[in-house]
């Protein structure tokens, strides 16, 4: 029986997890977890504003006039605010034959004296006739927090009357005073911007809307009250605002047209722009107090008439839209470069803002945009550390590599140069030696052939030496130049001399075409080598009775030397990695005939030490020319 080795069965490996790699996302998320503690209600009471300020949805209701008591009333009818029970008759004798709709009277009403009784039982007679023409009017109360509800007059509260209070922000939210949020019942009675457009929609025929009809509505219960929050139609500032208006003295003494106020919502309340208590702060302008309450009452209703209020979605939704973008973003600023991660944070917080913007104006969803921007700025800015010490790390590391490399580089060339100065010593004496045993046997053929084999091939083995020793200097930048006065033709007759011989055994014709030219500044060995190389090249590849010729010419910029051969040329592929190191064309002469491939390297090297160019053209089976350019400076 097979026995089972559970010691081994429960061997279990350890993984090894890096997580150096998780450490910015988790910081990250850590971080903004801590956030999401903090309500950041200044931030998104800005944010909010500016949605408030740029809503595209509601437009200024047509349908609505305010009528305002100012100063300039005042003097004009010789009254002070509030207004007696005759100028209010006065103005309403006017009024109730215009056609309209509705009249809100956002004012207060004195108490009335034995004088003026008789002044208001007409008043409240005009009112009972606009009524029977299908008009309504409707008193507003306000709250004080002191003395609660004040209600109008007794005398006058049998003509109607609803809460005619706003709303401001001054114990939750921003806690700026900044109307945002709108009453639409209290204790079950309903505002009076809620019973002005429940009495629209009663004229048209419509179903009155309840405190669950509007978005975003909710019950307090401390208040007893529902509440919405209403979007602003237009700007309440003084000199901004898109509703009709009309002062209070002009519609009293009929200075107005006929159909002004027509099938119209009429507001009359005061706008005393140098007294505080009629005006409030508003989204528009938070630093003076330059919008009237009145035109403001006139946003409300506007507002409730559109039933375009606001719903605040879920911080939830917030905190999920956070957590994930601040993940997607740690995953793009980790793949790109700074300035790239940069862009895209930029673009971003942008998207985030206009994501915000069509959610409001579109649909009238709130979303809470400060954790979201919030969470933007600290994902970039806690990549960025993190991003600079990766940065420097493998900054650090490839300088390590450079080092290393550069050692190794000098280790190699050292090698090189060791080796190549310690092979001339050896070739030279192998040389000597095969020289001698040609003088020795000048009269035994085979030796004598055999020797001269030996010759040739130390040649050989000398100028590849050479040439690694030129590469060693090159890479080691410690190449330099002895220039002399020279007339470039004379090393031409020279290489030529030379390889004439050469030239001979290989059945080719070596030619030279020289023009007159005048010395120029030159590194005489060099460019010996240069044209040395290139001239051998051409007997090494020409071919048996080809012609290799040699020209020279100048201009005012350059001397010309050009070697051209009427050989098997150079293949179009290769041609432009001929100048390459070690690089040999690959044919079936190649395999056949010595190089070490440094050649044209170490000419293209010479060539641009000397400030001047080399350049090659081929057509295979015709003629293949190197032009090399000196310049023309003596």
């Amino acid at each position: 029986m097979r026995k089972i080795d559970f010691k081994n069965m429960l061997n279990v490996k350890k993984l090894k997890l890096d997580f150096s790699s998780h450490y910015p996302i988790v910081f990250t998320l850590f971080f903004i977890l801590i956030i999401f503690q903090y309500p950041l209600t200044t931030l998104e009471a800005i944010l909010y504003d500016l949605r408030l300020k740029l809503d595209f949805g509601p437009t200024a209701s047509k349908e609505i006039v305010l009528v305002t008591i100012d100063h300039e009333s005042d003097e004009y009818l010789g009254d002070t605010y509030p207004y007696t029970y005759t100028t209010h008759l006065r103005h309403f004798e006017k009024l109730k034959n215009t056609g309209a709709k509705q009249v809100l009277y956002f004012t207060q009403f004195r108490s009335p004296t034995p004088d003026e009784l008789k002044s208001l039982e007409q008043f409240k007679k005009a009112i009972s006739e606009f009524n029977s023409r299908g008009g309504v009017v409707r008193l507003s109360s306000f709250m004080d927090e002191k003395k609660g509800e004040i209600l109008p007059p007794i005398e006058i509260q049998d003509i109607g009357f609803s809460l005619g209070q706003l709303n401001i922000d001054n114990m939750v939210f921003a806690r700026d005073d900044v109307p945002r949020r709108a009453i639409l019942n209290i204790s079950g009675e309903e505002s009076i911007h809620l019973w002005s457009a429940n009495q629209k929609r009663i004229d048209e025929k419509k179903t009155p809307l309840k405190a669950s009809d509007f978005i975003g509505a909710y019950y307090n219960d401390e208040a007893d009250a529902n509440f919405a929050l209403f979007r602003y139609s237009t700007n309440p500032e003084d000199g901004k605002s898109k509703y009709k208006t009309i002062p209070f003295h002009r519609v009293l003494v009929g200075n107005f047209n006929q159909d002004f106020f027509k099938d119209k919502i009429v507001l009359v309340g005061p706008t005393y722009y140098t007294q505080r208590e009629f005006l409030s702060l508003t989204p528009f302008n938070q630093e003076e107090y330059s919008a009237s309450k009145l035109a403001i009452h006139a946003n409300i209703l506007d507002a409730f008439l559109q039933q375009k209020t606001i719903k605040a979605l879920p911080r939830i939704v917030s905190q999920f839209i956070s957590i994930f973008l601040a993940v997607l973003l740690s995953i793009i600023i980790s793949k790109l470069t700074p300035r790239d991660g940069l862009i895209i944070t930029a673009l971003m917080l942008v998207s985030v803002v206009i994501l915000s913007l069509l959610l409001f104006s579109l649909l009238g969803f709130w979303l809470y945009t400060a954790h979201l921007l919030v969470t933007v700025f600290v994902v970039y800015y806690i990549w960025i550390p993190f991003r600079a010490i990766g940065e420097y790390q493998r900054r650090f590391a490839i300088q390590e590599e450079a080092k290393l490399l550069k050692k190794v580089e000098n280790l190699k060339q050292n090698f090189i140069s060791l080796m190549s100065h310690d092979l001339k010593t050896p070739v030279a004496k192998i040389q000597g030696l095969a020289d001698t045993l040609i003088r020795q046997h000048s009269q035994d053929p085979e030796i004598k052939n055999k020797s001269h084999l030996i010759v040739e091939a130390t040649k050989e083995l000398n100028k590849f030496i050479t040439s690694i020793l030129d590469l060693t200097k090159i890479e080691s930048s410690n190449f330099g130049l002895n220039k002399v006065s020279k007339d470039i033709n004379l090393l031409i007759d020279e290489v030529v001399n030379d390889l004439k011989f050469e030239a001979q055994q290989k059945g080719i014709i070596l030619e030279k075409e020289l023009s007159p030219l005048y010395p120029i500044a030159l590194d005489v060995n060099l460019t010996k080598r240069v044209i040395s190389n290139l001239v051998e090249n051409a007997l090494k590849y020409a071919g048996s009775g080809k012609t290799v010729k040699v020209t020279s010419w100048d201009d005012n910029d350059w001397v010309y030397v050009e070697i051209k051969d009427n050989g098997v040329g150079i293949p179009v592929e290769e041609i432009n990695h001929i100048f390459e190191k070690f690089y040999r064309i690959k044919n079936d002469a190649s395999h056949s005939i010595k190089g070490s491939g440094l050649g044209l390297y170490l000419v293209k090297y010479f060539v641009e030490l000397h400030g001047g160019t080399i350049s090659v053209t081929s057509v295979q089976n015709v003629e293949t020319k190197f032009l090399v350019k000196f310049k023309n400076l003596s």
